[in-house]
């Protein structure tokens, strides 16, 4: 059998750090293999695949033994260019690898480097701006695409150069649901014809156990479990411990098993499966009148928070007629104390809008007022300390140099006198579930997850009335992700703060928001509570949003009184239950 690539006893430290970031590595992936790398964040993904195309040791310097081989090459023999053509390896942040003054250059520009002919490298250029959903975006510099756009031309530019193995570090946290599916269709083409290796780093399991050959789970820099999809999936206290959340609907008959005292011989793993299986386990079971949803308890008051009127956004082109319009007769109110998700699909017009929120946009028709104040009459600066806002990218938001002057710099800045501001980082810190011997640390060193908490906090210090969190879970294991919104609950909560989210996981908005506002090109869709807006399906669709795994599967099951308004795991556990009784 062919080996495109093998770890013998691999171990690798970076440079300054203690703890080796793999341990005593031992992988063989044949030729023709889909293989998906999974384990939490800190696990060792990003640095696996940073070896194959010699990234490490050539560039992340360290401490390493063992051997990595790809096509039976040892990669410490061979510098980066030469591995590049043989393994093409996305970032886990795309903007770090877009460097063309457009996105038709940018999916040209590994072509050229290698002399492909002219005419080859157009064509290929035409199928994946197709592909990617970026047509019509050919000629905009991809730094000002969105970050699902971005992460599209990044994989576009890859898929062009036809590598013999894929490298690709979470190619979807950026996208919005059926944009990962719809590249998860372009990877699962390629993985059917078994001509390339593929390696995934990601923790999206219901969209990958489809197609993916084997799972390899990481933790601590060590292979905790590898093997078949359903192999590996079956221990599900395992994989939750690890930091992996399993399919919906793999975890929801777990627990039905659990609850009812019974043993399965085998868990679904797909949608598919699990309505088949629903549907002899139940028996064509309806709905009692007695089952009734519990809702999440709301926080908000009269008072107005937000308020758009009538709001366009465009952005002028550097030319006449290469305008875009981001948001058209935007209209809502957003209540003090409300937790929001803003949801839509990349290029929707979500971050825009949001920027508005603290004026760092204007309206370009119509207005949007921030608790009464008029933001075209009024500064940034003023809005600060009403309004905190935490980017989609957290290096975006760091600069200083350590987390203390981090956490110091919002405050000190509105005028907030030193003793009240040392007063308010114990806070700070715990509300984010930071530690406090952290203060002295340089916040570019932290971890995605780290920085994005210390973002937040700095955002505190300011005791704003409104948060706007784009993107919060980028970057994070699903245990990290659920963790991160039940802080913001308790925000919400606790500190009475209304609480806007930009997220493209559909079942943390389900399970964690009270309403939900979606966009689609620049206009709204639909606004409402999760259980009204996730009961749209087809609606949602034309979005390219899809409801929760588990939505999906009781609206499948409507015909046999399952409820369309589902929204967790552990709803449908209890509704299931109810039905079946002792059964």
């Amino acid at each position: 059998m062919t080996f495109d690539v093998e770890f013998r006893d691999f171990t690798f430290g970076y440079e300054g750090r203690n703890t080796p970031a793999l341990s005593n590595i031992n992988l063989r992936i044949p030729r023709g293999q889909t293989v998906a790398i999974m384990g939490p964040a800190g696990a060792g993904k990003s640095t696996l695949l940073r070896c194959l195309n010699g990234f490490i040791p050539h560039f992340f310097r360290g401490t390493r033994t063992g051997q990595v081989l790809v096509n039976d090459l040892n990669t410490k023999d061979y510098d980066i260019p030469f591995l590049s053509h043989r393994v093409g390896l996305l970032f886990d942040d795309p903007t770090s690898q877009l460097l063309a003054p457009n996105v038709a250059d940018e999916i040209a520009f590994g072509m050229e480097n290698y002399g492909i002919p002219r005419e080859q490298m157009v064509e290929a250029v035409r199928e994946n701006v197709s592909a990617f959903r970026l047509s019509g975006m050919e000629h905009r510099n991809p730094h000002t695409l969105s970050g699902g756009q971005q992460q599209a031309c990044a994989l576009a530019a890859i898929m062009a150069m036809a590598p013999q193995i894929l490298a690709l570090d979470e190619p979807t946290s950026r996208l919005d649901p059926i944009g990962t599916r719809s590249v998860y269709s372009i990877v699962e083409s390629i993985a059917e014809k078994k001509t390339r290796t593929i390696l995934l780093a990601d923790n999206k399991v219901e969209e990958l156990v489809g197609f993916v050959d084997r799972i390899v789970v990481l933790n601590e820099g060590r292979v905790l479990r590898d093997g078949k999809p359903r192999d590996v999936l079956k221990d599900v206290d395992l994989i939750f411990k690890a930091g992996i959340r399993p399919p919906q609907v793999t975890e929801l008959f777990s627990k039905i098993a659990e609850k009812m005292g019974r043993q399965f011989d085998d868990l679904p793993i797909t949608l598919d499966e699990a309505r088949e299986r629903m549907l002899k386990l139940i028996e064509r079971a309806r709905t009692r009148s007695d089952y009734a949803h519990q809702s999440l308890k709301s926080y908000a008051t009269e008072e107005v928070a937000v308020e758009a009127k009538d709001l366009w956004h465009v952005y002028p082109g550097i030319t006449r007629g290469f305008e875009v319009t981001a948001l058209k007769n935007i209209n809502f109110k957003i209540r003090h104390g409300e937790f929001t998700a803003i949801l839509g699909q990349n290029g929707s017009g979500k971050t825009t809008l949001v920027k508005h929120f603290n004026a760092l946009l204007r309206p370009t028709k119509g207005s949007i007022f921030v608790y009464g104040r008029d933001t075209k009459k009024t500064l940034t600066a003023e809005l600060a300390g009403l309004v905190g806002h935490v980017f989609q990218n957290p290096d975006h938001q760091i600069f200083a140099r350590t987390v203390l002057k981090e956490l110091e710099f919002g405050p000190t800045n509105l005028k907030v006198p030193p003793e009240e501001i040392k007063k308010r980082i114990p806070d700070a810190l715990r509300a984010v579930d930071l530690p406090e011997d952290i203060l002295d640390l340089v916040p570019l060193d932290l971890s995605t997850a780290q920085k994005q908490r210390v973002n937040i906090a700095s955002v505190l210090m300011t005791h704003p009335r409104l948060l706007v969190v784009d993107e919060p879970t980028t970057g994070q294991d699903p245990q990290m992700r659920r963790e991160l919104m039940a802080m913001m609950q308790r925000l919400n909560r606790d500190r009475n703060m209304t609480t806007v989210v930009i997220t493209h996981d559909m079942n943390l908005a389900a399970e964690y928001c009270e309403r939900c506002i979606v966009l689609r090109q620049g206009e709204i869709l639909l606004d409402g509570t999760p259980r009204e807006v996730f009961s749209q399906p087809q609606l949602l669709s034309t979005t390219f949003l899809s409801p929760p795994q588990v939505t999906l599967l009781s609206q499948q099951l409507k015909e046999e009184g399952f409820p369309q308004d589902v929204l967790s795991v552990d709803e449908l556990v209890d509704f299931v239950v109810s039905q079946l009784g002792g059964r």
